[in-house]
């Protein structure tokens, strides 16, 4: 089951932590320049979903991941999959990414993902921080605005986020 709730807070909100978010698309550097959205969500008989969204002035990276386990409101530290292909159909999805486009104030998703990952290497609890890595492709299937012209496949390499600040919920 896929549950996305995007909640979350400013990294600039917080400024006592030096949080930063950035990759390689399509083979260029990109850097996340807009306050950035990180949110844990904790649904109760389910889970933990955790939402980022990374976002500069024409695009928008979302990652998701969810776990069964959790401890003292955090998720573990490992590697989260989507696997979206017939030769992986044993292995466990338990992160979801969509790459967007900005244009005149809207966003246009015309990319469903294909694979990727995401790592977590430090969630703190406590001071509410998370970073981690993460890559991922994404194929067209459709066009839903002419104005710009976006790839057939989107690729991100290199992610990295440090200091992500986010918030938690609870849904009963």
């Amino acid at each position: 089951m896929l549950i996305v709730v995007f909640s979350g807070c400013s990294s600039e909100d917080n400024n006592e932590n030096s949080s930063s978010a950035s990759a390689v698309v399509n083979g260029k550097e990109w850097k996340a320049t807009k306050p950035i959205i990180a949110g844990l969500v904790k649904i109760s008989n389910v889970g933990l979903r955790f939402n980022i969204y990374l976002q500069d002035d024409s695009s928008e990276l979302q990652l998701s991941f969810s776990s069964e386990i959790e401890t003292n409101d955090a998720m573990p530290l490992k590697t989260y999959n989507w696997y979206n292909d017939k030769t992986n159909q044993d292995k466990i999805t338990d992160a979801f990414f969509l790459n967007s486009s900005r244009i005149d104030g809207k966003i246009y998703t015309e990319h469903s993902p294909i694979s990727g990952k995401i790592t977590i290497t430090a969630l703190d609890p406590e001071k509410k921080t998370i970073s981690g890595t993460f890559s991922f492709i994404t194929e067209k299937f459709g066009v839903l605005q002419t104005k710009i012209v976006t790839p057939q496949v989107v690729e991100v390499t290199n992610g990295v986020f440090a200091n992500l600040s986010y918030t938690m919920q609870t849904i009963p």
